[in-house]
């Protein structure tokens, strides 16, 4: 069974769901309570500003709130993104996560696809700097990059964003799953963060709450920031939303005991994978690309455990599959039904 996205689990019951990337820890016990406390809210209009929510990310952040943009996941800002410049040519990675090419299709875009090598571990290299030129109106990069987990070297994006500045292109980077990798603030484009750029982040990942649906976008302008904020709905972010950011906002001890345990079982999975003769990419994610037998996804559906079938990435093809990474119980099931599937 090829999905379109990992996690759609509602038609599938008694399922171990290892197609999600969503941190193993299960969400904060401070948002648990503060969307509980925030019942009464649901009798009003959420803040179609999310003022205090800016105001807390922009100290997050270190950058005026006039530069942040809420909205109803990263996927949401991914689209109002595109609609807000109407590209008519850009640039994407494959593989990599669909909905940068729906969004830009969506709009009429001419979208061109930047092929990852296999034998660099799908990692972003230095050629695609060489690639942009002013033909170019926007470009999508990942980082770590799904769905391989590779990061972008600090060099190689100073020179993306370098190439993008020099031939006005603007530069969305998909930091989604940055929260997850050791030492990844160095790895971010808010480091070369110049006026074409755009940075996206989600709770939904890091913090496990998918369900709740909150992603943020930083800009280098707030002038291209405001043109944003004009696009979509209204009121693009629930009341229930604003206060679960707020609270997980406060988890810095959560997010240091993540960042260690997704490290740790993250290598104990990828060494138990190489056991049983998978190809396996490295990865600084919650997640691990490998390479396996055909089939395995849905003999692993037999088996009750739910892995991302990657062919239908563009640059993938039959044979690679993407596992999230959770907890040694969980992971050790993965394997076992693994090693199962794989010698009968």
């Amino acid at each position: 069974m090829i999905m379109q996205h990992g996690g759609n689990i509602s038609r599938i019951e008694n399922i171990l769901d290892f197609s999600a990337n969503i941190n193993p820890l299960g969400a904060p016990e401070s948002v648990k309570e503060m969307l509980r406390n925030s019942i009464p809210d649901v009798e009003k209009y959420p803040d179609p500003y999310c003022t205090e929510l800016r105001k807390r990310l922009a100290g997050h952040e270190h950058i005026p709130a006039a530069n942040i943009v809420c909205g109803s996941g990263a996927d949401d800002l991914i689209f109002r993104i595109v609609h807000a410049q109407k590209p008519e040519k850009a640039l994407v990675c494959a593989p990599a996560f669909s909905e940068y090419s729906r969004a830009l299709r969506e709009c009429g875009c001419e979208v061109c696809e930047h092929f990852l090598a296999e034998e660099s571990g799908f990692a972003v290299t230095g050629n695609l700097a060489a690639r942009l030129d002013s033909s170019f109106d926007i470009c999508f990069l990942c980082t770590p990059n799904n769905p391989a987990g590779r990061l972008i070297q600090p060099e190689i994006l100073r020179d993306i964003a370098h190439a993008c500045d020099e031939n006005g292109i603007v530069l969305v980077c998909d930091e989604c799953f940055l929260g997850f990798a050791e030492d990844g603030g160095k790895y971010s484009l808010r480091s070369f963060l110049g006026e074409k750029c755009i940075v996206i982040d989600a709770f939904t990942k890091l913090y496990a709450m998918p369900g709740i649906r909150l992603g943020y976008a930083v800009f280098g302008s707030s002038d291209l920031a405001e043109r944003v904020r004009g696009t979509g709905q209204f009121w693009s972010v629930s009341s229930f939303a604003q206060s679960a950011g707020l609270a997980a906002l406060g988890e810095e001890d959560y997010v240091r005991r993540t960042v260690s345990f997704v490290a740790a079982e993250r290598e104990f999975l990828s060494a138990e994978l190489r056991s049983l003769g998978a190809e396996v990419f490295p990865s600084a994610a919650n997640f691990l690309l490998f390479r396996s037998s055909t089939g395995l996804a849905e003999k692993m559906l037999a088996e009750g455990i739910l892995i991302r079938d990657c062919s239908n990435f563009s640059g993938l093809s039959d044979g690679f599959y993407r596992v999230a990474v959770r907890t040694r119980e969980e992971n050790i099931r993965l394997v076992s039904a693994l090693r199962r599937c794989i010698y009968g």
